[in-house]
């Protein structure tokens, strides 16, 4: 965090996720990113998961989603189509 209390990426959180990103995903997606934490960056999952869902819903996000709905829709579908490539939760 900067000393105006904004958040900045510094090396030593490149596998963090910043704070309202955060605060947008349920208790679930932030525990499923914790286990995929482990072996990958936790920032590049979402952006992937992202990317997919826009790719898949353009009209949504164009049109009638705002940013916290569409990332967690795109967690949730990134995790369903990919769960056998992924550390389970559970």
């Amino acid at each position: 965090m900067t000393k105006d209390g904004t958040w900045s990426p510094s090396d030593n959180d490149s596998n963090q996720v910043d704070p309202w990103v955060r605060s947008q995903l349920s208790a679930y997606h932030v525990h499923w990113l914790q286990k995929q934490g482990d072996v990958m960056n936790k920032t590049e999952l979402l952006k992937y998961a992202l990317a997919e869902w826009v790719v898949r819903h353009p009209n949504d996000w164009f049109k009638l989603t705002n940013v916290g709905n569409a990332i967690r829709s795109a967690l949730d579908e990134f995790i369903a189509r990919h769960k056998e490539e992924f550390i389970a939760a559970e």
